[in-house]
């Protein structure tokens, strides 16, 4: 799906300033050799045949530094953090390699920052009772909770006030520290950048959660469930759905059907 969505990018001309940047990032989803090759494979005209092969010179000079193994000894979050703080100055070339990986990241040793979980999903697939199972949170603040004690769930007619409050809510769980989970259903990047400025803001760990169900598992699920949406509302948001990509958040969690987190990037 990250090659699908990713390889057009390459037919488009980018200012060659922020190429080995981008280009850097595009590596946290996807090979850049595969993603190359698709793209080759798909451009239909010379120019985009012209930028692919551009940017395949360029992609020549970006490499892994091999950050999981420097912060290996670290406790997971402090781990993810220090990997994704590396990666990023990596792609502004602040630093070159491992040694200046971990010299860079000193400040998040200590591991004293505030951590978001978001859940990232259409209704039905699972956020809630993943984010419900994780252990050591200190705060959680779900949207369909505050639907509810206004006096329905499923009453949408407020969503502006509902969303408000949950984002002053985050915002003063993060400036107290620990973890907060956000669990809502976060289907497009607009919606995630909410909760990621004010993450970004309090200087917090953010782990995207993005819940992967087929369709078919989905309606099945949404017949049995307590509080089902109805099937247009349901449609609409698979509709809308767009999955984060690696690199968006400092860590991504892709949780299957069964609920457990099957990879991390």
């Amino acid at each position: 799906a990250d090659l699908v969505g990713l390889h057009p990018t390459l037919h488009r001309p980018y200012p060659d300033e922020d190429r080995r940047a981008g280009l850097v990032r595009l590596s946290y989803a996807a090979d850049l050799g595969l993603l190359h090759a698709v793209a080759r494979a798909t451009a239909h005209t010379d120019a985009a045949r012209e930028q692919v092969e551009w940017s395949a010179l360029h992609a020549e000079d970006v490499r892994s530094l091999g950050l999981r193994e420097a912060f290996a000894g670290l406790p997971a979050d402090t781990a993810a953090r220090c990997r994704a703080e590396a990666r990023e100055a990596y792609a502004l070339g602040r630093i070159g390699s491992v040694d200046e990986a971990v010299a860079a990241t000193w400040r998040w040793r200590s591991g004293t920052f505030p951590k978001l979980v978001q859940t990232v999903g259409p209704a039905g697939s699972g956020k809630t009772t993943f984010a419900r199972g994780l252990t050591g949170v200190d705060a959680y603040v779900s949207l369909d909770d505050l639907r509810e004690a206004r006096g329905s769930r499923a009453d949408q007619r407020a969503n502006g006030e509902v969303l408000r409050e949950g984002l002053g809510r985050l915002d003063r769980a993060l400036a107290g520290g620990g973890t907060v989970v956000w669990d809502a259903t976060s289907l497009t990047k607009q919606q995630r950048s909410l909760v990621h400025g004010i993450a970004h803001r309090r200087d917090a760990l953010i782990t995207h959660a993005v819940v992967l169900v087929d369709e078919d598992e989905l309606v099945r699920r949404n017949a049995h469930r307590e509080h089902p949406v109805p099937p247009d509302v349901l449609t609409g948001q698979l509709r809308r759905f767009v999955p984060p990509y690696p690199g968006d958040a400092h860590r991504t969690w892709y949780i299957g059907a069964a609920g457990t987190v099957e990879e991390e990037v």
